[in-house]
């Protein structure tokens, strides 16, 4: 007997290639320029490096976020962008990778106009319409939501740059939340550091402010 002739055998098969197909798609989702959402500044140096690619900067905003901006990229897309002035831009919070984003810098309108609707086309093929958009001055943005990962194009026609930002949403709801938590002053704070804050480490249990 043929198993594959066999109704429910093949419906059970058909099924498990669905869900192998979806399962690789959203690991890709989860790596979308070749940087997995969630792994260390080291590792992804470690990837730049292995790749050959430079760092044009490097730099930490606060003691929770780290921007890292390499020169190129690491994966293939089907575009053209040889001979254009192309970076992969990282941001880190709390040494988790937070966002990774395509940066591409047009010479002139005419190529920015060109970039936007050649990417505007890769984007609609692969996710779909956006969920929304909007625009103000020279700035115009479409987003997409996949499962934990929100995806931002943006345009900003006066520094002719197209821009293509993937956002993962469980590190990003950390930090919010936190932020959050520092504005009404309900964070959590390590005794032990905070020792050091506020420079008491020093003092015996019994010190009080008359220094007895």
């Amino acid at each position: 007997m043929n198993m594959l002739k066999n109704p429910y055998v093949l419906m059970v098969l058909l099924t498990l290639t669905a869900l192998s197909y979806a399962s690789a798609q959203q690991k890709a989702d989860l790596a979308p320029l070749g940087f997995t959402f969630g792994i260390s500044d080291d590792d992804a140096q470690d990837i730049i490096e292995t790749n050959g690619k430079r760092l044009i900067d490097d730099k930490v905003d606060s003691k929770k976020i780290r921007t890292i901006l390499m020169q190129g990229m690491i994966v293939t897309l089907p575009l053209d962008l040889e001979g254009r002035d192309v970076s992969t831009g990282l941001e880190f919070y709390e040494d988790k990778l937070l966002s990774s984003s395509l940066i591409v810098t047009a010479k002139d309108e005419s190529e920015e106009s060109q970039l936007r609707d050649e990417l505007m086309k890769y984007l609609k093929d692969k996710y779909g319409e956006p969920a929304s958009s909007d625009s103000m001055l020279y700035f115009k943005t479409w987003t997409w939501h996949m499962p934990d990962v929100k995806m931002v194009f943006h345009t900003d026609q006066k520094n002719k740059i197209v821009k293509i930002a993937y956002t993962y949403e469980p590190v990003n709801q950390a930090k919010v939340e936190k932020d959050l938590d520092k504005l009404r002053g309900t964070e959590v704070i390590d005794p032990a550091k905070q020792m050091f804050i506020d420079g008491d480490y020093s003092k015996p249990k019994f010190y009080d402010e008359t220094g007895h």
